[in-house]
């Protein structure tokens, strides 16, 4: 009582655990990774959840739990167990069968808000179907990359069509495809490089367009083919792109059009979504990097910000750039 029920310091046993909370004095907080108390405990921990506050909660013990609420049904303990968690569900690198989707999906029907974590966590596809319209439950949403996928292609399917927007929302309007959010630290091996193919653009790039919202688009450590950057043409205008210099070069290449007032859309919209910003220092400007340029220059407002510091420039190059500098309002 002294401390205010603050025992995460502590580590406790499970009967040490149990005999406190039975006391009813006030509510403990306790550290999870401190204590004895594993997923065989989660039957017993039920009717305790509102005497109890987790920190850094095992990913298996909240399975377990999810699982053991929806085995007797208590929809009541839902509510518990996220104040119990401050209102986040972490099941990160866990494996997910059936039927613990199936209690997933019963423990978000009983929500209205909750912060839920798939970092790394294996869903069977067919069963992402189902928690998938689930989502306009879930308040903030982190998956890795390769779920994120997943989960996009799912929205493809014709009637899961509007849970795109749920997603996207979850997601805090940002789509990552960076390694960071693909890294799994579980694995000896690891290739950063996200190889996306042209279905993989058209379902992201269909998920961005239904959900009606400025999104964040990162695709840092990603190759596609040029069908799939075309993909992302028809929805430049939505996003904030972030991107690697080779691919932003690729941008640069598809602005030739036999249309020149689609060259003018494309390269207005790729100038929005770059934010006004253009880095493309220390990488290496051939001739028909520099015509792209100067076509995107040209056609579109200009960057505020244009880095072309150490592109090893030769005079050809220059001459097409030249004319069209003067937009950018800083150039280095």
């Amino acid at each position: 009582e002294k401390v205010g029920g603050d025992l995460t310091s502590c580590s406790l046993s499970w009967e040490e655990l149990i005999y406190l909370l039975q006391q009813q004095v006030c509510r403990i907080s306790v550290n999870i990774r401190k204590s004895k108390i594993t997923y065989k405990h989660a039957r017993q921990i039920l009717p305790l959840l509102s005497e109890i506050q987790f920190k850094r909660l095992n990913p298996g013990v909240v399975l377990s739990i999810i699982r053991e609420i929806y085995e007797t049904g208590s929809a009541h303990c839902v509510s518990r167990l996220l104040t119990s968690t401050h209102s986040c569900i972490n099941l990160n690198n866990t494996e997910l069968d059936s039927y613990h989707c199936t209690a997933l999906c019963y423990t978000l029907q009983h929500c209205t808000s909750v912060s839920l974590s798939l970092l790394w966590t294996s869903i069977p596809e067919g069963e992402l179907v189902k928690i998938l319209p689930l989502f306009n439950r879930v308040s903030q949403l982190s998956v890795d990359r390769l779920l994120l996928l997943k989960l996009l292609h799912c929205c493809s399917i014709s009637e899961l069509q509007q849970g795109a927007a749920a997603v996207v929302l979850a997601l805090q309007n940002r789509l990552d495809f960076s390694c960071s959010t693909g890294l799994d630290l579980s694995t000896e091996t690891q290739d950063n490089t996200l190889h996306l193919t042209t279905e993989d653009c058209r379902d992201i790039s269909t998920a961005i367009w239904k959900s009606h919202q400025l999104t964040e688009l990162i695709l840092e450590d990603c190759e596609m083919e040029d069908t799939g950057v075309d993909m992302f043409f028809l929805i430049l205008h939505t996003v904030r792109l972030r991107c690697s210099k080779p691919l932003l070069l690729r941008f640069l290449a598809l602005l030739h059009v036999v249309n020149e007032s689609d060259c003018v859309r494309r390269a207005m919209s790729l100038s929005q979504a770059l934010d006004g910003q253009m880095d493309l220092s220390e990488t290496p400007l051939d001739l028909d990097a520099c015509r792209s340029l100067a076509l995107f220059l040209e056609f579109s407002e200009g960057p505020s910000e244009l880095d072309l510091s150490h592109c090893q420039l030769a005079d050809h190059g220059l001459e097409l750039l030249f004319p069209h500098l003067h937009k950018a309002a800083v150039l280095e």
